[in-house]
């Protein structure tokens, strides 16, 4: 290969690099910093949920011991 055909396939790969960290950034704006305002209904299910994991009337099973068979 030629230092000039590297370096067009270098590019090619920063471009399709850059592509997929600005849509990931998007990804992060939307999901995880929360574009949109909750719900009123999910608002007080956060709260009960808080609650509940206060006064410790929760009960947290394993994943795997779901599908366990009794």
């Amino acid at each position: 290969m030629t230092a000039e055909v590297e370096l067009k396939e270098i590019k090619s790969l920063l471009v399709d690099l850059a592509k997929r960290v600005e849509g990931m950034n998007g990804l992060i704006e939307a999901r995880l910093i929360g574009s949109v305002e909750p719900l009123p209904d999910e608002v007080e299910a956060a709260k009960e949920y808080e609650e509940a994991k206060k006064n410790g009337a929760l009960e947290f099973i394993p994943w795997k011991n779901l599908f366990k068979e009794a």
